[in-house]
């Protein structure tokens, strides 16, 4: 019988900047999940310019988006209590 679900990657719980396990994982606009310490090191740097990039798509966005956790990552990486 097929299971139904969803199957994780996992790199999903990586972050393409430090390399390391997702801390307070964040999602951009076009989809990707960083730390947030992380994206908004990226973005400091980028300040000057006025526009800010996906370190890995590298898409633009103007102004800086605002960040907002990613809840269902930041379950699975640290879940609240345990059975």
């Amino acid at each position: 019988m097929p299971q139904c679900g969803v199957e994780l990657e996992p790199n999903q719980f990586y972050c393409s900047v430090c390399l390391d396990l997702l801390k307070d994982p964040v999602t951009i606009q076009c989809g990707h999940t960083y730390c947030r310490s992380c994206i908004e090191g990226c973005w400091d740097q980028e300040k000057e310019k006025g526009t800010y990039s996906c370190p890995q798509c590298r898409e633009t966005f103007s102004p800086r988006p605002v960040l907002g956790r990613n809840n269902m990552l930041a379950e699975v990486m640290h879940p609240r209590c345990c059975f």
